[in-house]
């Protein structure tokens, strides 16, 4: 299991090239999770603020 910081973009560009499977909208920031079709499982968290983070999930 991996985590990094990600620019606003590429939280925007991994959501975009996978499938979504579930969004969860909070007041503070959106953790989405995406099965990407060459990375597999992602979690993106998405602040409000445009900071974020992914996260690589094992299978």
């Amino acid at each position: 299991m991996r985590m990094f910081d990600a620019e606003k973009q590429v939280v925007a560009d991994l959501r975009d090239e996978g499938t979504v499977m579930m969004v969860k909208q909070l007041p503070l920031f959106q953790i989405i999770i995406v099965r990407h079709p060459t990375l597999g499982k992602l979690v993106l968290i998405e602040g409000s603020d445009g900071h974020g983070a992914v996260v690589e999930v094992d299978n």
